[in-house]
């Protein structure tokens, strides 16, 4: 997988976002390096706890503050946060089928992810937001 850079391009202005954001790109280098190095399983199963405990804490901070600015696709985007959770579950539960494939697999599937939904969906949020309130932070 070709390495993601957490760069100005994927900067929502709202600092916790964007740490949250910096978080999970550096969770996704770890899940690389583990691969890399062969250690799949332990590596596999470190990352989906840590992407558990991302998706529980990050998704609540950015609907709440979604909800707190009135943002009207609300909805749409709770739904793509439950798709990513049903997703790694998906993952998790076929990591008895061959761990290095569902690695691979799901490196691929979660750097996409992530590129996607902040270019796609965060940052329209974060458009909106600048539209109704000139200090995002």
């Amino acid at each position: 997988m070709k390495q993601i850079a957490f760069d100005d391009s994927l900067r929502t202005g709202f600092a916790t976002i964007d740490e949250q954001h910096a978080l999970f790109l550096s969770m996704l280098t770890d899940l690389a390096a583990q691969i890399e190095a062969g250690h799949h399983r332990q590596g596999v199963l470190d990352a989906f706890q840590g992407m558990r405990l991302y998706a529980d804490g990050h998704f609540s901070d950015e609907e709440a503050l979604m909800e707190a600015r009135g943002y009207p696709p609300l909805p749409t985007h709770r739904q793509q946060h439950e798709a990513f959770r049903g997703m790694t579950a998906e993952f998790e539960s076929r990591l008895g089928e061959g761990v290095g494939l569902v690695s691979l697999e799901t490196l691929e599937y979660l750097g996409a992810w992530f590129i996607r939904h902040i270019r796609d969906d965060d940052l329209r949020f974060a458009a909106f937001a600048r539209g109704s309130d000139a200090s995002p932070a």
